[in-house]
């Protein structure tokens, strides 16, 4: 009843707005002034300019293109969760141009099907750039869709786009947009469809990774066709983390060679549309409110401005370490040195560097698809159930106490474990059915017993092997699978554990499975399966992650001389305190830094370094 009446209220004003309700300045500063642009088919598209005081001056303009409805930025306090729930960074220095997709609210008319975006982004940009209210220089911003429509625009290299700023989306179309781990992304896919964004029924048509996935994947290949600096943001608890990293390198490898070296990549404890706010999930990160919008701004500056204002000295990098509440800096997220943690998953719910015994068997438990472990928390998106919390959510006492599921907690810690780069559940696995799912959230439990949802990850088994090709179970047999989850970089500090909880289902996150090793998505029997985690030492389930590399003493996610000679001074001095960021200097993990520190540095790294 609260979702009905939530989305009948955005429906009421949306239609209020359309129809001249009226309008506050955006900050209280902001008027804005009706436009109607024309493009290259004889259409026209509804847009806003935003300025303050008059829309005489010639300033840079920033575009945003939207799907969800320009007018809902005339009045700002109110933006909907579907449109990520925020407005864009505020200057006087700017003018802003706010326009509704072809096809979508004011630009209803002129839909055209299958007509590229990417050419109304350009048509737009040249153009804004030939009004006398711009000065010839025009920025993107956006988040998600808003994020996605900008590499459409910069493939086709309008001459007047400078810089583009989109965030919590990366450029391409894939099979696991749309399918994590072989399964349908129910919720996400739905929520999306409900947004005009998405068709259910041919994302279903294809629920392998066949020719269909892999064309949509290289037509949407826009590293290479990028020719303006790119400011790329993510969250931890985003929708695609992952993707948006990769997006990132691929662009520094492969777009225009005059700007592969002005990409930046910002990463925040934020779940999808939380970016710039305090609160995420049940945990707040108050040092990080504000942070990207000042960032962008910078961006803006530097590129649009052409203002001296340090930004050619911005770190590429900048990501947030969780449980720190520190911002770090970095050349490169895939070049960060790191070393690999492994962990095993223990009889008696254990999780720790031991290979487990022989006779170390296995668990079961009863998955039921019609009474699925439901999903909680996590990087879920449901914008129309208002009932939905996505991102760190304690998940103890609604999740971790069910019969269906099993959980594998470390020790209490003794001392801070850093976290930094993949995590990858390679399980051994049995079923009773020719098909099922295993599902894993990862957690940070604190001293108060409370289990937070870090990342979470699923694989249906029929594609334990490939995305490509269906291979059903043999029942009773133990098969080796990989659950992989996203990137993190998280410090647990002393007294807390981690904690691996696996299920069959994480519902309606991603769908069920039948376990009938049938034809999927369509109506058949739900068969309730006993499935098994195995962990003996011919069946080692194990957890294996990613940590700063123990020689990184200075925490610049690089092995140098200076690292040596970081380690050399503390020793000399006697200096009790290490560096914040790095290993401290600590290398053989024995509690103490010492000259065997030293020695066992100088052999990892070369004096000619």
């Amino acid at each position: 009843m609260v979702q009905g009446c939530v989305t009948r209220l955005w429906r009421l004003l949306a239609v209020l707005l359309v129809a001249g309700f009226p309008a506050l300045a955006v900050d209280g500063q902001f008027a804005y002034q009706p436009l109607s642009i024309p493009v290259r088919d004889g259409q026209f598209l509804a847009a806003d300019v935003y300025f303050d005081g008059t829309l005489g001056p010639p300033r840079p303009v920033i575009l945003i293109q939207t799907p969800y409805n320009k007018n809902l930025y005339r009045w700002q306090a109110v933006l909907p969760p579907e449109t990520g729930g925020v407005t864009f960074p505020y200057d006087p220095a700017y003018n802003y141009v706010i326009l509704d997709w072809r096809g979508f609210y004011s630009s209803a008319a002129a839909a055209v099907p299958g007509y590229d975006r990417g050419l109304d982004g350009y048509d737009a940009v040249e153009w804004i750039a030939a009004q006398g209210w711009c000065n010839g220089r025009v920025g993107t911003w956006g988040h998600s869709a808003l994020g996605h429509i900008q590499f459409l625009t910069a493939r086709h290299r309008p001459p007047h786009l400078v810089c583009c700023a989109p965030y919590a989306k990366d450029f391409l179309t894939t099979y696991s947009d749309y399918y994590y781990g072989g399964d349908y992304r129910k919720e996400h896919v739905e929520s999306m469809a409900r947004l005009g964004l998405a068709d259910p029924d041919l994302i279903l048509a294809h629920p392998q990774d066949d020719l269909f996935w892999q064309v949509a994947a290289a037509q949407s290949d826009l590293a290479a066709e990028t020719a303006v600096p790119i400011l790329l943001a993510t969250g931890w608890f985003d929708h695609f983390p992952d993707d948006i990293l990769a997006a990132f390198e691929a662009l520094r490898a492969r777009s225009d060679p005059a700007v592969r070296d002005l990409h930046h990549l910002f990463v925040g404890p934020w779940i999808h549309g939380g970016m710039n706010q305090a609160e995420q999930g049940e945990l707040s990160f108050p040092d990080a409110v504000g942070v990207h919008d000042a960032l962008t701004l910078r961006f803006w500056d530097h590129h649009l401005r052409s203002l001296a204002n340090g930004w050619d000295m911005e770190p590429v990098v900048r990501y947030y370490q969780l449980g720190e509440s520190a911002w770090r800096a970095a050349d490169s997220w895939t070049d960060i040195a790191r070393e690999e943690l492994v962990l095993y998953l223990q009889p008696g719910g254990g999780l720790d560097s031991a290979t487990p015994p022989a006779d170390g068997g296995a668990d079961t438990f009863i998955y039921d698809p019609d009474d699925p472990t439901p999903a909680l928390g996590g990087s879920r998106f449901a914008p129309f159930d208002p009932d939905v919390v996505a991102g760190p959510v304690d998940i103890g006492l609604e999740i971790e106490t069910r019969p269906d599921v099993r959980v594998y907690s470390t020790p209490v810690l003794n001392r801070p474990l850093r976290l930094n780069g993949r995590v990858d559940a390679q399980l051994w696995v049995s079923s009773d059915r020719p098909d099922t799912d295993f599902a894993i959230r990862l957690t940070d439990v604190y001293l108060d017993g409370r289990s937070f949802i870090l990342a979470q990850g699923i694989r249906r088994m029929r594609f334990r092997d490939s995305y490509a090709t269906e291979v059903l179970m043999t029942p009773g047999a133990a098969y080796l699978v990989t659950v992989p989850l996203q990137n993190l970089a998280l410090t647990l500090p002393a007294g807390h554990r981690l904690r691996i909880v696996i299920a069959s289902a994480d519902y309606p996150h991603f769908d069920r499975n039948r376990n009938d090793g049938g034809a999927m998505y369509e109506d058949g029997p739900l068969l309730v399966a006993a499935n098994s985690v195995h962990h003996d030492a011919a069946h080692p389930s194990r957890l294996v992650l990613q940590m700063p590399s123990r020689y990184d003493i200075d925490g610049d996610g690089r092995l140098t001389v200076d690292d040596r000679a970081w380690l050399a001074h503390t020793i000399a001095a006697n200096v009790t305190v290490p560096p914040t960021a790095g290993s401290g200097g600590d290398t053989d993990g024995d509690g103490r830094i010492s000259a065997v520190d030293l020695l066992s540095l100088h052999r990892q790294i070369p004096e000619s370094d």
